[in-house]
């Protein structure tokens, strides 16, 4: 009962935050700060609670990709709400405010029960996940930016004089976030793969061999495109739909085969 109350509230703020971005998204001011703070706080911690509450459970830890899912979703929340505070992310906080109404919602209805009983700690292996999270994080939230960027620069092209009245950031600062964002997720990304790769034994096994390819493949992706931008000062349209690509692919990495196992073939 208290993880169904948690995920009400999580999901209810924010759908309420999101309303109110949306709802002055083209406005002059904005939509206003303080109430979007206050609204998605209480959504943040609702799901803060929910994921301790999911993940601790008396006869184990569940770490099943509804979980992981979560965790993933509540880290990149935190991280565009708090960006959001110095520079402006109009475009992205509706995008990841109503992805984690649906996600906290979904988790009710989708069955995840990964049981531990104990969890082996080992340096490496809780090195190559740290990592490994953060890298996703950063280069999903640079995929928003690409995705921001794309939309602000479609509207100019069409001279919208709605887009230049709006309260939404200059096409230049969202281009510069992008690819800050891009440089730090990829070299997060490489380490993360170097950590897996001196740390892990099975990366290359059977089981494992798809998410190895798929993830490198991402990397090639985004390394390609991030040194493109440094040397040769690539940018605009191919090079945002190249990393959103790369995003996918990275996420089928992570979350496609688990999902596979764990939510259609019910192999818990």
């Amino acid at each position: 009962m208290l993880i169904i109350s948690l995920t009400i509230i999580a999901s209810l703020f924010y759908v309420l935050a999101t309303s109110h971005v949306l709802s002055r998204l083209f406005h002059q001011q904005g939509p206003s700060q303080k109430l979007t703070v206050i609204l998605s706080t209480i959504a943040i911690l609702a799901h803060m609670l929910l994921l301790v509450n999911s993940v601790f459970r008396s006869d184990g830890q569940d770490l099943s990709i509804v979980n992981v899912a979560l965790l993933t979703c509540w880290v990149i929340v935190v991280s565009v709400t708090t960006v959001s505070l110095k520079f402006p992310a109009t475009l992205l906080l509706p995008v990841v405010y109503g992805f984690a109404a649906l996600l906290t919602i979904a988790s009710l209805f989708i069955p995840h029960h990964i049981l531990l009983q104990s969890i082996d700690i080992q340096i490496g292996l809780v090195t190559h996940i740290s990592l490994s999270l953060l890298a996703y994080c950063v280069l999903i939230i640079a995929t928003l930016y690409g995705v921001q960027f794309y939309f602000i620069d479609k509207r100019l092209k069409r001279k919208d004089l709605a887009i230049v009245r709006s309260h939404l950031p200059p096409l230049m600062v969202v281009e510069r976030q992008l690819y800050h964002l891009l440089t730090l997720g990829t070299a997060l990304l490489t380490l993360a793969l170097l950590s897996g790769l001196v740390f892990l034994e099975g990366m290359f096994a059977k089981e494992f061999i798809h998410k190895t390819i798929l993830s490198l493949c991402a990397w090639a992706i985004f390394a390609t495109v991030t040194l493109g931008h440094l040397r040769f000062g690539w940018r605009g349209k191919p090079v945002v739909l190249a990393i959103m690509s790369a995003a996918f692919v990275l996420t089928l990495a992570y979350f496609g085969s688990r999902f596979v196992q764990e939510v259609i073939l019910n192999k818990f």
